[in-house]
């Protein structure tokens, strides 16, 4: 009946997948994990791989109750800040060297330790550190890490094999699972229980607008369609945070699946909607966040005028650095961005014209709006105060020497946060609340980040709901004893 047999079975083999296998086999279990993809990293391989600390575990606890909008149980949050502050001692146990996220040469600002500086508690945030490795893609140093301890403690991984069903037996809950692998169906049994670490819906468009209310584009893993949040609806799951994900700034080209991130090097540059206008604080604006000023809909004629925007900026601005990062994400990968963009001109994904008419024609704005607009924002750079927006006096730089170039921006995901809801135990719990027999879920699969998401707080949940599941799905009892 069965094709293979594991005391715990995970599905999905990312930060948080690896973090589960290695402390269910810690315990002595046998464990087997399941990859869609033909390879393992899900998205903590492209994420930057920052961990958060905290000096004050009592007030870190009041500041992310009050990030979650009180949507998440409050046992939940202090679970999570609790193993959190034991991240970096884990992570040394298996090996690792850790050290301080260093700030980024790159424009436009060093980020506060805490994302949300003005909410109650934030003085709590310690810095943010990091696995060292190579280089500085510390997303991929902390994969490397974690995948070499998961070879090591031999753990079996199946992958190109996507799971399809949840099995459940009368008396016994969650028992297994039915994949799809190498020419037909696979049934694998798990003794003691069933973990889901299976990502988020980054691309599954229609799930996008039914929950998030637009569609985005993905930075990320491409495996991550919401099947995990299907697992766990077939069976009676409750599911939370579904309107919640941490998105930024793109640019998507023919030639990727995926999109590039935009990242600017410099302060001389504004983003305008369809219409021609600046509408927020450019660089101060946290990157996870903007999903916030892109979810604006014109209540006359609903459209999405900001959806696709515009990014503006000058030969200055051209000369100081690339404006796409392919560091991170998938992309890096496959491409590299030129140092001066010269190659993303050739190409045609950066629009060039000598005047900011000629440029305004190119992507469809009117040229005497656009000119207006860069006029207002030169003089306010000129009284260092943007009155409208607040954008910081040292961050207004004048949009000065041609030629002029501008891209098309779109709204990016770097995750979801929605799906099955859990508890402070890491168990998947039904619509009336009540745990869903040796069913368990970490990572950003049912994430506790709602709609206000500090940088670096999904790969800290990915490895502590990760340990967590993997130490209580072991210490189930058998179901075969």
């Amino acid at each position: 009946m069965w094709d293979h047999e594991a005391d715990v079975v995970i599905v999905g083999y990312g930060g948080a997948g690896a973090a589960a296998a290695l402390a269910a086999a810690d315990t002595g279990a046998k464990v087997l994990i399941l990859e869609k993809n033909p390879e393992g990293g899900g998205n903590t391989k492209y994420s930057g791989g920052s961990i958060r600390t905290y000096v004050d575990l009592d007030k870190a606890v009041d500041h992310i109750e009050t990030l979650c909008d009180g949507t998440t149980e409050r046992d939940v949050v202090e679970t999570f800040i609790r193993e959190a502050s034991r991240n970096a001692e884990w992570l040394q146990r298996l090996g690792g060297e850790i050290a301080p996220v260093a700030t980024s040469p790159r424009f436009p600002f060093t980020p506060p330790l805490a994302a949300f500086p003005s909410i109650r508690g934030a003085e709590a945030h310690g810095p943010r550190v990091r696995v060292k490795g190579a280089g500085e893609a510390a997303g991929i140093d902390l994969w490397v890490l974690l995948s070499r301890k998961v070879a090591e403690a031999s753990i079996k991984i199946l992958y190109s094999s996507p799971v399809k069903k949840l099995v459940m037996e009368n008396r016994g809950g969650v028992t297994g699972v039915i994949a799809a692998s190498g020419d037909g169906d696979v049934r694998v049994r798990a003794r003691r229980g069933v973990i889901l670490t299976c990502g988020g819906f980054e691309y599954d468009p229609s799930m996008h607008r039914n929950y998030l209310g637009q569609s985005y584009f993905g930075l990320c893993n491409p495996g991550n369609t919401g099947d995990g949040i299907r697992l766990a609806g077939e069976i009676g799951a409750d599911l939370w945070h579904m309107n919640a994900a941490a998105s930024t700034l793109g640019y998507k080209f023919p030639e990727f699946e995926f999109a590039i991130r935009h990242s600017m090097p410099y302060a001389g540059f504004i983003y305008v909607d369809q219409t021609g206008k600046r509408f927020m604080d450019e660089p101060g604006t946290d990157n996870h966040l903007m999903w916030a000023p892109f979810s604006h809909i014109d209540t006359k004629t609903l459209e999405r005028t900001r959806v696709p925007s515009y990014l503006i900026f000058d030969e200055d601005t051209r000369m100081r650095g690339a404006v796409g990062l392919t560091s991170q994400g998938k992309v890096s990968d496959v491409y590299q961005w030129s140092a001066d963009n010269s190659a993303e001109i050739r190409k045609g994904w950066i629009k060039a014209a000598e005047s900011l008419a000629d440029l305004a024609y190119q992507i469809n704005i009117r040229p005497d709006q656009l000119q207006a607009t860069v006029a207002q924002y030169n003089l306010q750079c000129v009284g260092g105060y943007d009155p409208e927006h607040g954008r910081a006096p040292h961050t207004l730089v004048p949009i000065g020497r041609s030629p002029y170039y501008a891209m098309e921006l779109q709204p990016c995901l770097f995750n979801t946060q929605g799906g099955p809801k859990r508890n402070s135990k890491a168990q998947v719990l039904d619509v009336w609340g009540n745990p869903i027999e040796r069913l368990y879920s970490a990572g950003e699969l049912g994430s506790l980040w709602n709609r206000n998401y500090p940088g670096a707080g999904n790969v800290s949940e990915a490895l502590v709901f990760g340990r967590i599941a993997g130490k209580n799905a072991a210490g189930e009892q058998d179901v075969t004893a």
